[in-house]
């Protein structure tokens, strides 16, 4: 009887504990359910897609933003009079600080070299897939100039004391090669129209000019410069470009040389805080001329042709425009908000004592027609450049190294 009764009493016991383990195994199903459906189905976002769930994070091909990221995927810019947003908006490509920025040799992506390690990488337009295609380690990397194919890139560092130089020549995702070039070049350019460098050297105290193949093979002699301290550049096939240093408080000379016929002519003459930006074609180029040590900025855009000069109703300086591709009457400039009254440029600025915020803008130099595309913005813009489609316009925040894109036109 005892036996029965202690049966029956282990009954009584378990069974409370059987109904808590069938309800705690109902609670553990209906959380799983939740959890399941917000992997898989969540849209945080309202936006009617499941990117924001884990798996869609986990699987999308665009990089997901970090709660920090102030762009969130990109700044929208303006919105239209229905209230619908624009396709105008600005992307941060890297946040660390690059040099060199430029397009890829097929046009579709952007690439740049990083000051922390010298390495190159590419990057879609919106930053959104980095890869590095070379691993090469370059420190104190201060410029870098590529030629036409973007195959090769001519890069000015320092190490131990001084500026050196080398080439690299890239195909695909890998360097093909790369070499140091002459320790006693003083000034170096590539050509615009084709894979070819142009620098000066001195010889015996006087500055020659030579002309040769990016790795330095081909060499030919070109001239005897006139002074030491020409700055070079090559925009069109029959066109070196040599200009004196820029200073506020200095004048300086514009020639141009047929590196052919071995013509040298006097463009521009005794002009302070004399700087330019030559068109693709080498035809014209935007004119930069101070007064009153830096105080006062003369903006022109000159032709080669008849030396006609266009004024232009705005204050900036050439480093911070670009021209583009299709359209040689068409400027893209970033333009200060407010110059400093009194500033001396562009000496304080390339110094860093003057600092701008630019608003971006697209200029038709015959109509005189001005677009804003950017509002001023925290960004002090210098090495512009666009696209192919000039959909995108490329540029690097002086302030800190920063790459951005602003996407201009609408998707289709």
């Amino acid at each position: 009887m005892s036996q029965v009764y202690n049966i029956m009493d282990t009954n009584k016991t378990q069974t409370p504990h059987s109904r808590i383990i069938i309800g705690s195994l109902v609670m553990l199903g209906i959380i799983i359910a939740i959890v399941l459906a917000i992997m898989f189905w969540g849209d945080a976002d309202g936006n009617g897609e499941n990117s924001d769930s884990f798996f869609g994070i986990l699987f999308n091909d665009e990089k997901a933003p970090t709660s920090g990221d102030p762009l969130q995927g990109g700044i929208i810019i303006g919105e239209d009079d229905m209230g619908e947003k624009e396709k105008m908006t600005l992307y941060q490509i890297s946040a660390e600080p690059v040099v060199g920025a430029a397009l890829s040799p097929d046009g579709s992506r952007v690439r740049y070299f990083k000051h922390t390690s010298g390495h190159l990488y590419e990057n879609e337009f919106a930053g959104t897939k980095e890869i590095r295609i070379s691993n090469i380690t370059i420190p104190a990397i201060l410029e870098v100039k590529w030629t036409r194919s973007k195959a090769y890139a001519i890069i000015s560092y320092y190490a131990d004391g001084e500026i050196r130089r080398l080439y690299s020549h890239y195909s695909g995702t890998s360097t093909v090669s790369s070499a140091f070039l002459p320790s006693d070049i003083q000034n170096i350019t590539t050509s615009l129209a084709d894979d070819m460098i142009a620098y000066m050297v001195l010889a015996n105290g006087e500055p020659i000019l030579f002309v040769a193949r990016p790795d330095n093979t081909n060499i030919r002699k070109i001239f005897t410069l006139p002074a030491p301290d020409f700055e070079l550049s090559w925009p069109a096939a029959n066109t070196i470009a040599l200009k004196q240093k820029s200073s506020a408080y200095a004048s300086s000379f514009l020639f141009t040389l047929n590196p052919s016929s071995k013509l040298l002519t006097r463009v521009l003459a005794q002009k302070e805080g004399l700087d330019v930006l030559w068109s693709p074609d080498g035809s014209r180029f935007l004119s930069l001329e101070t007064r009153k040590e830096g105080t006062q900025i003369i903006l022109g855009v000159v032709s080669l042709k008849n030396n006609n000069v266009i004024a232009l109703p705005f204050a900036t300086l050439p480093e911070k425009c670009a021209w583009a591709p299709s359209e040689k009457n068409t400027l893209f400039c970033a333009i200060p908000e407010s110059i400093p009254r009194g500033a001396n440029l562009p000496d304080e600025w390339w110094q860093g004592a003057v600092s701008f915020s630019d608003a971006l803008w697209r200029i038709n130099i015959e109509t005189g027609e001005q677009t804003q595309l950017l509002p001023a913005y925290q960004l002090d813009a210098i090495n512009l450049f666009l696209s192919k489609d000039e959909s995108f316009l490329f540029f690097t925040n002086k302030k800190d190294g920063s790459l951005w894109s602003l996407r201009m036109k609408h998707e289709s």
